[in-house]
């Protein structure tokens, strides 16, 4: 499957029939489910020129407490005027714990390892991390889903003659549950770089349609600001519950 044919393939599977109590699945952070999703995403660089990526996922549902997930860009172009190059990105593992508390809350927590699998220096970081998270979602109503987290990104090794980076960040995430399996999130998010003193923001809006008990997909559109701005980044996300 190549960029251009995800979104015909996502095209036709929206025209399958839904019926109207179809429940969306995958927008709730405190979900823990099984699937599978190709993910395609173009971004317009600040200085100029693109990166474009197909990128698949995998998610494993040990119990209703404990889940794992893979991220891995299989592969990505990046072209601008300063450089250009094609291949693989680093891979991401990562574990995740949920646990439900009283009147709608849910606590949670995640561990994450990146390996610096990228083909080509410009495609990954060139470092190995050990990255943890905490989260906490309320669920305010049926249809509405309000969401905190707090992530610490740190290298931890690798190529020595790449910089190395110690990130916080915060994100706030609403989660809007619609009719007929359709479902409207965002998120907004803070980066302080500890290493570097820069900072950056992003701000994200995911339109999500369940197609059918297995079969769901998602539109989203980001950008970018301060330090680290882009000029805006489409994603296309097709999946598959198990």
């Amino acid at each position: 499957m190549t960029l251009r044919t995800l979104p015909l393939l996502l095209s036709g599977l929206c025209l399958l029939p839904i019926s109207h109590a179809q429940q969306v699945r995958g927008v709730n952070p405190a979900d823990i489910d099984s699937r599978f999703d190709v993910i395609a995403k173009s971004i317009k660089l600040d200085g100029g020129g693109t990166s474009n990526s197909l990128t698949l996922k995998y998610d494993y549902k040990l119990n209703n407490y404990w889940g794992l997930n893979f991220e891995f860009p299989t592969y990505t172009r990046l072209s601008s005027p300063r450089l250009s190059a094609s291949g693989n990105g680093d891979l991401f593992a990562r574990a995740r714990w949920i646990t439900p508390g009283a009147a709608g809350w849910t606590y949670g927590a995640s561990a994450e390892v990146v390996l610096p699998t990228a083909s080509k220096d410009p495609l990954g970081t060139g470092r190995y991390q050990l990255n943890v998270a905490g989260l906490v979602v309320r669920a305010v109503s049926s249809r509405f889903i309000l969401a905190g987290a707090v992530k610490q990104t740190t290298s931890v090794g690798g190529d020595d003659k790449r910089p190395s980076f110690s990130n916080t960040d915060i994100r706030i995430v609403p989660v809007f549950i619609l009719d007929d399996g359709w479902a409207i999130n965002g998120e907004l998010r803070q980066t302080w770089e500890h290493k570097t003193h820069t900072t950056w923001q992003k701000a994200e809006v995911v339109l999500s349609k369940q197609l059918s008990t297995q079969w769901g997909s998602s539109l989203s559109y980001s950008r970018d600001f301060g330090d680290r701005k882009d000029r805006g980044a489409f994603s296309l996300a097709l999946k598959y519950f198990f």
